[in-house]
């Protein structure tokens, strides 16, 4: 709608102009990358062309999401194409690191994805929010099958960083609720997909595209983790707030998964519900119009609470206490081991 995100695919010498503008803005000293995608559209595939304009405008890299913007989700990414660009890029002489992107899962399927298309690296989007810990399971080749256990506590980690960033009172609660619900929508996706099991079946279709069913053997505490309805994400979300621990958590939860609440929420969730829900993956995701051609209303974001003078006083002090102790305990720590 004001030519910008996406839409700058359509004019990529406006889009080399901005890079070369920001790059020699910077003095040449901060590395600036961009991430693009093939193309506007299906019809409008212009990859090729735009990375050698962000190379000609001193992009330090090029992060390639291998579909078009108006795709969403609909279709596997075309890692084909970013092969057709790498290798391209390669033979000009080009030095430039071309970083991939789309439909990684697994520590495997990154490995696999980069013998094969020649990138420098991956970028993980719904992956790492998925499953967090997938950087680790790259790093060591190896996944991580936690219990529901281990991943509470994962959460709780996440949910004690927004209470240190936003603050834990009422109004940094307001603030955290604007994520931390929202996280659920995709944490609520996990399923573990060992190497041994997987690895064939992920060569054929990307393991991220695959329906997640809850078995119907799933305890009450697996059931509440793999909800799929905003009310359970937010009951969630409030049971890790409230909690103290990740030891707490759990067993707050184990409550909430035994609770008339979430019995409730269960009951009037229908299937015709849950398959909307699964299908919002594959709206429009980039600011360009539908296929109609019409511009689709955006989504208002909801205002920032206000916090008074004292309250920002009252939470830096708890931040300095907190930054004391621990600095204090490292201290006591150095102190013993030497």
């Amino acid at each position: 709608r004001r030519g910008l995100g996406s839409s700058l695919l359509r004019s990529p010498k406006k889009l080399e102009q901005l890079v070369q503008g920001m790059v020699e803005g910077s003095g040449n000293k901060i590395p600036l990358s961009v991430k693009i995608r093939l193309g506007c559209s299906e019809d409008t595939i212009n990859v090729k062309d735009v990375v050698e304009n962000m190379r000609m405008a001193g992009a330090a890299a090029v992060t390639i999401h291998a579909r078009t913007a108006r795709q969403g989700y609909r279709k596997p990414a075309d890692w084909e194409m970013i092969k057709e660009v790498v290798d391209e890029e390669k033979a000009s002489g080009s030095t430039m690191p071309i970083i991939g992107n789309g439909d990684i899962l697994t520590h495997y399927e990154a490995t696999k994805r980069m013998e094969d298309s020649g990138v420098h690296a991956v970028m993980v989007g719904r992956g790492c929010l998925i499953k967090p810990w997938i950087f680790q399971e790259f790093k060591n080749q190896q996944e991580w099958e936690p219990s529901l256990e281990d991943r509470i506590e994962v959460y709780y980690r996440l949910t004690s960083y927004m209470k240190d960033y936003f603050g834990s009172d009422e109004l940094g609660r307001k603030k955290a609720w604007t994520f931390l619900p929202w996280h659920f929508s995709f944490f609520s996706r996990f399923q573990a997909y060992p190497e041994r099991d997987y690895k064939e079946q992920s060569l054929v279709s990307p393991l991220i595209h695959r329906r997640i069913e809850t078995p119907r053997d799933a305890s009450p505490l697996q059931a509440l983790l793999s909800h799929r309805n905003e009310d359970t994400h937010s009951l969630i979300a409030d049971s890790l707030w409230s909690s103290d621990s990740s030891s707490n958590a759990v067993q707050r939860l184990l409550q909430l998964a035994e609770s008339e609440d979430f019995r409730d929420i269960q009951t009037k969730c229908s299937l015709e519900e849950a398959t909307s829900r699964d299908s919002d993956e594959t709206a429009e995701l980039a600011n360009v119009p539908a296929s109609d051609g019409k511009w689709k209303r955006r989504r208002r974001r909801s205002q920032k609470p206000v916090r008074t003078d004292e309250g920002i006083a009252a939470i830096r002090a708890e931040r300095a206490a907190k930054k004391a102790r621990l600095e204090a305990e490292q201290s006591k720590e150095m102190g013993t081991a030497q």
